[in-house]
């Protein structure tokens, strides 16, 4: 009997982990019910004895081999624990009432149902049973060391296998035959016996190794004692090869993929049971579940983030915009005080020339006969010769004193020009200038005149005297 093909059962990719003795089978299923992949490892010897985990570090191998042969596992997978690691007790009754008060009270009086509450960790499902009735349900509950469990979840989680539920192996493959869901029938393997009623299990036995047939017939026996009136309808058998004189309602199940499909297809179907501890569930819950608080505390952080991103940049922009403005007043300072120097410096060489004017202005106004003196220098000046500037100034016995700044072609020039001032009547005294040559080779001189007596120069200028006359 091959498995994958049938009626839609799950929704979405669902996967499961089988843990056998000598190795570990893996299937995931698509939306279809449909085989996605499947893959197969060994274990090395003594990892698993008779249906129990011993070794976890060999565990673990296993688990990364099957990991690097079924490549990135995304959704979460649903693990099998080996019939030797769980025990299984016969259905209990309780009055009608919701699986979570069931659990309730189990968890209360645990140990009428089992042995010591100490490292135990415990689910339950509600079952049908022959003897089902209006007022009462009954219930079948599992248990395993939470230790076990917790050391598997780790081991899943070393391999990076994302693990989902962690339910009995022999519990959950029952799911994957469909021949065994009317009345009464048996299911068999390497290390169980199981009795089904309806597709649920009603009673488990776990055996070293099944050899022979007689085992079977045995509970066979002790379930027609427990439930009278009622026949096996169906036996089923997985990984045993009896020789039967007559197979007349026996299924034989080939495919070695039974237990990792039952397990697959767990999320899917109506019960289930789940060994995991309760706050790892719950962990796994919120890491996978629905939750509209969290997406309105993720979108409150995500617009906080962003307006704080926003702000940010705002920020920085405004800055970065504030800066170059502060280094264009900057510039435009170094600018203006540049402009304030130079038009403290011009302001000064006005001043200067104020006050140089306003001296000039001071002999026009006396009785300096200013005109006459520089009548005489403009008829004196020849062509190599030119004045830059001529000062005057009263001495401390009236007399003036004319310093004439200027420049000349040659010494000639300089010579001709002295001359004729001499001769001109107008100063008593013109010294002869010394004079030095500057970049364009011309001589600068400097000339110290004496002026003569002012009514001397007035009565001669009235006479028509040379000074003019020149």
């Amino acid at each position: 009997m091959a498995f994958g093909a049938g009626k839609k059962i799950v929704q979405k990719n669902y996967s499961g982990l089988a843990i056998h003795d000598d190795f570990l089978h893996f299937i995931e299923l698509d939306e279809h019910n449909e085989v996605a992949r499947k893959a197969s490892a060994a274990l090395p010897d003594g990892c698993v004895v008779n249906g129990s985990i011993k070794d976890f570090h060999l565990l673990e191998e296993g688990f990364k081999s099957l990991q690097k042969k079924t490549g990135k596992l995304r959704q979460p997978v649903t693990i099998g624990l080996p019939a030797g690691d769980t025990i299984i007790r016969r259905p209990i009754t309780f009055p009608k009432m919701s699986i979570e008060d069931i659990r309730s009270t189990i968890d209360l009086n645990f140990e009428e149902y089992f042995t010591s509450r100490t490292d135990t960790i415990f689910d339950a499902a509600i079952i049908k049973t022959p003897s089902e009735s209006d007022d009462k349900v009954s219930v079948l509950a599992a248990t395993a060391k939470k230790s076990l469990v917790d050391k598997i979840l780790e081991t899943a989680k070393k391999a990076d296998i994302p693990a989902g539920a962690v339910e009995p192996m022999n519990f959950a493959m029952l799911r994957a035959i469909p021949d065994i869901k009317e009345g009464l029938c048996l299911f068999a393997d390497k290390h169980n016996i199981i009795a089904t009623w309806e597709g649920f299990g009603i009673f488990f036995r776990t055996v070293n190794s099944l050899n022979n047939f007689q085992d079977i017939l045995n509970t066979i026996q002790f379930i027609g004692s427990q439930y009278r009136n009622v026949q096996v309808y169906k036996i089923a058998l997985a990984g045993v090869d009896f020789q039967l004189d007559d197979d007349a309602g026996i299924i034989r199940i080939e495919d070695p993929y039974y237990a990792a499909f039952g397990l697959a297809v767990r999320e899917g179907h109506e019960y289930g049971l789940d060994l995991r501890p309760s706050e790892y569930i719950e962990l796994e819950r919120r890491r996978y579940s629905f939750n509209p608080n969290r997406l309105i505390l993720w979108g409150l952080l995500a617009g906080f983030l962003m307006t704080s991103a926003g702000t940010i940049f705002y920020a920085f922009m405004t800055i970065h915009k504030l800066s170059g403005e502060i280094e264009g007043m900057r510039d435009n300072v170094s600018e203006m005080t540049i402009r304030r120097h130079a038009l403290e410096q011009a302001n000064s060489q006005l001043e200067n020339q104020r006050r140089h004017t306003e001296k000039i202005l001071d002999f026009l106004k006396g009785d300096i006969p200013v005109l006459e003196i520089l009548n005489a220098l403009e008829v004196n000046q020849t062509n190599g010769i030119k004045y830059d500037n001529a000062d005057f100034t009263i001495g401390p016995l009236g007399g003036v004193n004319v310093v004439v700044d200027g420049k000349a072609k040659s010494d000639k020039d300089i010579i001709t020009m002295t001359e004729g001032l001499k001769e001109g009547g107008l100063f008593d005294s013109v010294m002869l200038p010394v004079s030095q040559k500057d970049q364009l080779q011309r001589k600068v001189f400097k000339l110290v005149l004496r002026v003569k007596d002012v009514m001397a120069i007035v009565n001669n200028a009235a006479r028509g005297g040379s000074a003019h006359g020149k």
